[in-house]
C-alpha cells in the first residue's frame, strides 16, 4: 500500500462501518475513556457495545486526545514511563461472552492507549509480535519468542473488524498502531531476536547451516553437560574453558551433533524439500523421519544452570568455524556444535563470520524501521551478539534514526558502563532481582548506585519474565513498591502490562520464581486475560504518580539526588536543591508501623507536607508534618513549601 496514514484508513473504514448489523461484544469498562454513550448493558466492570459504533468514537477521541501532544524527535529519559506489553494478552478477552477468550490484536490495543497515557507512558515496548512456531508448544499457545519468521507478523494479532479491508495487510495494522501511539507522542520499540529462532525456522528451508543440529536418539533428555569440578551457575570466562572441554560429559555432549541435512545426505535433501514444498509437509518433521536429525533445542551460557532446556527455540549460527580459543580442545571432525562458550560470541568469536546470515539480520532491523516506522528495539540477549554483528545493526539503526531506543537485557547494573559504550541508551539492570527480596540493605545499595550509572534502568519491581510483585508480597507492597520505581535516578518506571490492574498471573517466571515447580498458567505460553475489572485498580495510584512528577522536573536529577539517614526497616530518599527538597518515605515491614523523625532524616528542612500516599485511604496527603508513623507496607512522599512550579 502506499505511505498515507494507516490510522486514517482504519478510521474511515470503522466509521463506514458504523452502523453494520453485527453482534455486539463486552469489554472491561475501564477501557471506556472515551465515554462512549451508548452502552446497550453494563454489569460486573463490563460493557455490552456495538464494536464498530464503539471503535469509530474511540479513534475520534483519541484524535482530540492527541491534540495536547507533539511526538518529540528525541525522548528525554529522565521524563519517560515505560509499559511492556504482550499485544495477544494485554487485549486478550471473552468478547462474546462465550467462553473463549479471544487474542488481543492491534486494533484492540489502541483502546488502552489513553489509559497509557494516564499513567505518564511514552514509550511502549512490545514484546515478540512476529510469526512465531507452533511445534514444540510450550503450554496452549506457544512462546512468542520461538519467532519462526523475522519478516511476518503473527496473524493472531490481526483483527476481524477489519476482515474488510481486503487491500490493507496485518503489517498496516501494526503501521496504524504505531502511528497511532506517535499521535500521542509514544515511542514504539519491538523485541529483535537475532541469536534465536524456532526450531523448525523460516531459514531452514534454503540454509540449514544456519543453525545446530543434533542425533535425533539424543534429543530425549538432550541438557548441557554438567561440570563437577565448577560450582553452581558459573559464568564461562576462558579459565573455565579447559575444566569444560576435559570433562567427560563434555565429551559425550559433543558426539551428539550431526552435519546439517543439506551436508548429510545432500540429494535425501533436497527430495525432502521438494516434498514439503508440494505437500505443505513440515520440512523439519519430514527430516527427522528420514534422517534421523532434528535442530538442537537452546539451553543457557552459564555452567551448571538449572534452567531447562528450551525446546522450541535453536541457536543461530553466527560464525562458520569454531573459536580459536576452544580448537584445541575438540576433534578436527567435530560437527558444529553449541555450548556455554560458543553462545557467548562476543567473547568467543570465530574468525569466519557467517555473513550471509549477518546481512539478513541487519535486513531486518532495516525492515523494521522502514514498513512500521517504529522508534527503536530491545535486543534479546545482545549480550552474547559478536561485536561487529552488534555494531552493524547498530549503525543501521541509527544511521535510520538517529534516535533510536536501544534497549539491552543485561540483567545487572554493574555492566552499565559496557552496555552505554557498546550503544544501548537503556537497559534492564538490577532492579527486579532486588525487590524479589525487599529489604533495606538491598534497596540502598540499589539507590547508591543508580545516580552513578551510564545509561538509563529499568524501574520495576516485576517484568515480562518475573513473577508479579503482588503474587510476592501482595497490593500494598506493590503500592509502595510503586511509589519507590517512580522517583528513581537514572531509572525509567516500568509498566509490565496488567501491573496497572494488580494482577497475579505472570507471563513468566524464567526469572526470580516464586511457584516452587508447581504448574501455573503463564501468558507467555497460555490463553489468559489481565484482571481488567479488578475493582481496586493500581490505575490511579500510577496516575497520581505521573501528574506529581510533572511538578518537579528541575529537582528530580541525579545530581540532587541522597539517601536520607532512617530507622531500622525503613528506607528514605529524595532530591535538595537549594531550597526544595522532595522526600520518600517507605516502611519496608509489613507488620509494623514505624516512626520516623524528619529533623533527623532532613535537618532544616522540616516540617513538611505530605503529597502522596501509598495507602488505599490516602489519609495523611495535606498534613504538614516533623515526624511521621509510617503503616505497614506505606509509602509517603513528602515536599518542603517551597515548590517548584514548572
Amino acid at each position: 500500500m502506499s505511505k498515507e496514514s494507516k490510522f486514517r484508513l482504519v478510521q474511515d473504514y470503522l466509521s463506514t462501518h458504523k452502523d453494520k448489523d453485527v453482534a455486539p461484544i463486552w469489554i472491561p469498562a475501564v477501557w471506556n475513556e472515551c465515554e462512549f454513550e451508548r452502552v446497550l448493558y453494563e454489569r460486573d466492570g463490563e460493557i455490552c457495545v456495538h464494536p464498530y459504533d464503539f471503535m469509530t468514537e474511540h479513534l475520534k477521541y483519541l484524535d482530540k486526545l492527541s491534540w495536547r501532544y507533539m511526538l518529540k524527535e528525541r525522548t528525554n529519559l529522565d521524563d519517560s514511563a515505560i509499559y511492556s506489553s504482550l499485544i495477544r494478552y494485554s487485549t486478550a478477552w471473552d468478547y462474546n461472552h462465550d467462553g473463549t477468550i479471544e487474542s488481543g490484536t492491534f486494533l484492540r490495543f489502541l483502546i488502552l492507549l489513553p489509559l497509557l497515557k494516564k499513567m505518564g507512558i511514552n514509550i511502549l515496548y512490545m514484546l515478540p509480535v512476529n510469526q512465531y512456531s507452533k511445534l514444540n508448544l510450550k503450554g496452549d499457545i506457544g512462546s512468542p519468542y520461538a519467532v519462526q519468521s523475522l519478516f511476518h507478523l503473527d496473524q493472531n494479532l490481526h483483527d476481524s473488524l477489519l476482515d474488510g479491508m481486503e487491500e490493507f495487510t496485518i503489517h498496516d495494522e501494526l503501521s496504524a498502531l504505531v502511528e497511532a501511539c506517535h499521535l500521542l507522542d509514544i515511542k514504539t520499540v519491538v523485541d529483535f531476536i537475532p541469536r534465536v529462532t524456532a526450531k523448525n525456522s523460516a531459514f531452514i528451508t534454503e540454509h540449514p547451516e544456519w543453525v545446530y543440529w543434533i542425533k535425533m536418539q539424543e534429543l530425549e533428555g538432550f541438557a548441557p553437560p554438567s561440570i563437577p569440578e565448577l560450582g553452581f551457575f558459573e559464568e564461562c570466562t576462558p579459565d573455565k574453558l579447559e575444566a569444560v572441554y576435559h570433562s567427560q560429559e563434555t565429551a559425550a555432549f559433543l558426539r551428539k551433533f550431526s552435519p546439517p541435512p543439506n551436508e548429510l545426505h545432500p540429494i535425501l535433501w533436497q527430495q525432502l524439500k521438494e516434498r514439503a514444498a508440494k505437500t505443505g509437509d513440515e520440512l523439519l518433521t519430514l527430516v527427522e523421519q528420514e534422517m534421523g536429525i532434528t535442530t538442537a533445542p537452546a539451553h543457557s551460557d552459564w555452567i551448571n544452570d538449572v534452567q531447562p532446556i528450551w525446546t522450541d527455540i535453536t541457536f543461530l549460527r553466527l560464525y562458520k568455524d569454531f573459536s580459536p580459543q576452544v580448537r584445541h580442545l575438540i576433534s578436527s571432525d567435530q560437527a558444529p556444535y553449541v555450548l556455554f562458550d560458543t553462545i557467548k560470541c562476543n567473547d568467543y568469536p570465530g574468525e569466519e563470520p557467517n555473513l550471509e546470515l549477518w546481512d539478513v539480520l541487519e535486513e531486518a532491523v532495516r525492515f523494521n524501521l522502514e514498513k512500521y516506522g517504529i522508534d527503536g528495539f530491545r535486543i534479546d540477549i545482545g549480550h552474547v551478539l559478536p561485536i561487529p554483528l552488534l555494531t552493524r545493526i547498530f549503525d543501521t539503526i541509527k544511521e535510520m534514526n538517529p534516535n533510536a531506543i536501544l534497549i539491552s537485557e543485561d540483567l545487572f547494573n554493574r555492566n552499565h558502563k559496557k552496555a552505554a559504550s557498546t550503544g544501548y541508551n537503556i537497559m534492564l539492570g538490577s532492579g527486579w532481582n532486588v525487590m524479589t527480596q525487599i529489604t533495606k540493605e538491598n534497596l540502598v545499595s540499589f539507590l547508591e548506585e543508580l545516580p552513578e550509572l551510564n545509561l538509563h534502568v529499568f524501574a520495576c519491581a516485576e517484568t515480562a519474565d518475573t513473577p508479579r510483585i503482588t503474587s510476592r508480597g501482595g497490593v500494598e507492597v506493590a503500592r509502595m513498591i510503586a511509589v519507590f520505581n517512580q522517583f528513581l535516578p537514572n531509572a525509567i518506571p516500568y509498566v509490565t502490562t496488567g501491573y496497572e490492574m494488580n494482577e497475579e498471573q505472570p507471563l513468566n517466571c524464567g526469572l526470580g520464581d516464586n511457584t516452587n515447580g508447581e504448574e501455573i498458567s503463564r501468558a507467555f505460553f497460555n490463553v489468559m486475560q489481565i484482571n481488567w475489572t479488578n475493582p481496586a485498580p493500581m490505575l490511579p495510584l500510577l496516575t497520581e504518580l505521573s501528574e506529581f512528577k510533572k511538578d518537579w522536573p528541575q529537582l528530580v536529577k541525579p545530581e540532587n539526588f541522597f539517601v536520607a539517614q532512617s530507622p531500622e526497616g525503613t528506607v528514605l530518599y529524595g532530591y535538595m536543591h537549594g531550597e526544595r527538597t522532595l522526600l520518600c518515605c517507605f516502611n519496608l515491614s509489613a507488620d509494623t508501623s514505624c516512626q520516623v523523625d524528619l529533623k533527623v532524616a532532613v535537618p532544616g528542612r522540616n516540617p513538611m507536607l505530605v503529597a502522596l500516599d501509598s495507602s488505599l485511604t490516602g489519609s495523611s496527603v495535606g498534613q504538614t508534618l516533623d515526624s511521621l508513623l509510617l503503616a505497614p507496607n506505606q509509602a509517603l512522599v513528602l515536599v518542603n513549601n517551597h515548590r517548584q512550579v514548572s
